[in-house]
């Protein structure tokens, strides 16, 4: 079903429309997260905020791109998390980050910029296409392979520094 159907028969009570938008959607919620944070519950914690805060504010959705408007919402409620854990940084100077599965890959992937990181793990971890990434971001399909294939040459540059200072 399409999404801005869904969207609509939700804006107008159906909860079992919701349902399916949680379906749909939770991929763009988790990678929109994952570009941010990639403690497991921490992400679990902040795509329920998401969902929360798509449900408090579906009045407000004008029906233009849901798949963006859900997005955008995901990805403002992790740089509100992001920026408050950054102050509490500061003012707590013992915080030792949480130890990641694949440090030197998530070190890597973090020195992207917040484009690259976004095209890049859309098309890898969750493997969108290119035509679903440009949509989603609201990007031409040649600007995101640009983007994606700079991600691509930056991480394997970052990697390769990474493997030589540990030798």
């Amino acid at each position: 079903m399409n999404l801005e159907k869904l969207a609509s028969e939700f804006k107008n009570g159906n909860q079992k429309a919701f349902d399916a938008i949680y379906k749909e959607t939770l991929p763009y919620v988790r990678l929109a997260i994952y570009t941010y944070v990639q403690d497991k519950y921490i992400i679990e914690d902040l795509i329920q905020d998401t969902y929360m805060k798509v449900n408090s504010n579906i009045s407000k959705y004008l029906s233009t791109s849901f798949n963006n408007w859900i997005y955008t919402i995901a990805k403002n409620t992790t740089l509100d998390y992001v920026r408050k854990k950054k102050e509490e940084r500061i003012e707590d100077v013992s915080y030792i980050p949480d130890n990641v599965s694949h440090p030197y890959l998530n070190y890597a992937i973090n020195h992207l910029d917040e484009i690259e990181k976004e095209v890049f793990l859309m098309k890898v971890l969750c493997g969108f296409t290119t035509k679903k990434i440009s949509e989603t971001l609201v990007l031409k399909i040649k600007e995101v392979n640009n983007i994606y294939y700079r991600a691509k040459d930056k991480l394997k540059r970052e990697l390769e520094g990474i493997t030589n200072e540990i030798k």
